[in-house]
């Protein structure tokens, strides 16, 4: 798997985590085609569409692909809780707003605030990697 060589350390132990609850881990599986989709999780399993983010930005792959494992490993948190993880205080630029907007279409508002969680956090993956452990192990 291709996205493997750009994880950060973090990353690494954020995805041995997913692997733990037994996601099943792709790369670029069909419903990455044909999709704006950098990631999705799944149940079971953890997508990863590598190709989709070296076409959208092949300079910033590395910091793409980081980012889509630490957003779509904190559903796998919020799936082990059973919903939300009750974060407040989520602020999101408006570009990141514009994004879960997108992403939570036809969704209840469950969904947004699933979303905004996912959105806000995806940049702090020792909080990623925190509420795994806290709510899956």
């Amino acid at each position: 798997m291709e996205f493997l060589l750009y994880l950060t350390p973090i990353g690494h132990q954020i995805l041995n985590r997913v692997m733990m609850k037994h996601y099943h881990v792709v790369e670029n599986a069909p419903i990455c085609r044909g999709h704006n989709l950098f990631g999705l999780r799944s149940t079971p399993n953890f997508i990863i569409c590598t190709d989709n983010i070296k076409k959208y930005d092949v300079n910033s792959t590395k910091f793409y692909v980081n980012e889509t494992i630490y957003h779509e490993a904190l559903h796998v948190a919020q799936e082990c809780k059973g919903g939300p993880l009750g974060i407040t205080n989520i602020h999101l630029s408006a570009n990141k707003m514009t994004d879960v907007m997108n992403s939570v279409k036809g969704y209840n508002l469950s969904g947004k605030v699933i979303e905004m969680e996912a959105y806000f956090l995806e940049d702090n993956p020792e909080q990623v990697l925190y509420y795994l452990k806290k709510f899956c192990f």
